[in-house]
């Protein structure tokens, strides 16, 4: 067991025990799926019955300030992502917790690249896809592409991409992973840049086409899809996944629950998951997960300012 007494400072907040996993994201989209096939692996751990919330929002805050004002039992843990522990901190101004101070980082387990995708049956290369994307802005007719929400991943990275290759495309958020690939498949946008865990699904079904993937290395579930860099552009940058305990948790409890993790993780059976998710198990834990914050934080003010699309934001 990895808690000890009641979950939240509110009296009657929960009436039995058991282990919560805060989500900053709507459900159906990628971090969601990887925190419940996480839930539904430490239910079988001796924690009682692990349940997964759903709390999207303010590029992550409203999950990370509910779970870093807990009590440090174990009951109430976040899954971090970079929008809740990176780029929130570039956007969110009275930040309702310090990414690094106000959690005991427990173990990042997972990364994931991003891909530029399209619907199946249009753009054929990421080089026509520029030709047609700066052939529309020329005739007065933007492209659009869709993300999870403003200030989010999804967001960033593409304009990154965007800004790097020389197009302009309208951003139109959506609530949730699952809203915004709706939106590419409907055709009510021309492209997206998801995590290539929740898009990898439409991909395989024909209903999306994955043109470049970010990182220097390409995907084993996806070998003919190349990297940005083989393509012209470095867009370095992933998604990760990762578990954390509001500050003032047991040090030793928090490297069982590590250690737990990390065997979960290395489980063949879940490593074959993974790879067909598109996403590969990490180790960080403790003080590395904790560097691995800050350098984070920093690394995203800096793109944001550099991006200068920081007044842009509006909340999602």
């Amino acid at each position: 067991m990895f808690f000890f007494g009641p979950s939240r400072a509110e009296p009657g907040s929960r009436s039995e025990p058991g282990v919560e996993i805060v989500v900053p994201t709507a459900a159906q989209g990628s971090t969601d799926l990887l925190a419940r096939l996480l839930a539904e692996r430490l239910n079988r751990q001796g924690m009682g019955e692990v349940q997964v919330r759903n709390m999207p929002g303010r590029s992550g805050t409203l999950a990370g300030g509910y779970v870093a004002g807990a009590i440090p039992d174990g009951r109430t843990l976040l899954l971090a992502t970079p929008s809740s522990h990176g780029i929130a901190s570039a956007f969110v101004a009275n930040m309702p917790y310090d990414p690094v101070l106000s959690f005991t980082p427990i173990v990042r387990f997972a990364a994931a690249p991003y891909l530029l995708v399209v619907k199946s049956g249009g753009t054929g290369s990421l080089a026509a896809f520029v030709d047609q994307a700066r052939a529309a802005h020329s005739q007065g007719r933007e492209w659009r592409y869709a993300s999870t929400g403003a200030g989010g991943p999804h967001h960033l990275v593409a304009e990154l991409y965007f800004q790097r290759a020389g197009l302009k495309l309208e951003h139109v958020p959506a609530a949730g992973g699952a809203a915004a690939l709706a939106q590419l498949s409907d055709g009510r946008v021309e492209a997206m840049l998801p995590a290539a865990i929740l898009a990898l699904p439409k991909i395989k079904a024909g209903e999306l086409k994955a043109l470049a993937v970010t990182g220097t290395q390409r995907l084993r579930a996806l070998p003919d899809v190349p990297t940005f860099g083989e393509l012209g552009i470095s867009v370095d940058v992933e998604s990760w996944y990762g578990l954390m305990a509001p500050a003032g948790f047991p040090t030793s409890q928090a490297r069982l629950l590590a250690q737990t993790v990390r065997e979960i993780f290395a489980d063949p059976a879940m490593e074959a998951q993974l790879t067909k998710l598109a996403t590969q198990a990490t180790v960080e834990e403790g003080e590395a997960f904790a560097n691995l914050v800050a350098l984070e934080v920093a690394r995203w003010k800096a793109l944001v300012s550099g991006l200068g699309i920081q007044s842009q934001f509006k909340g999602d």
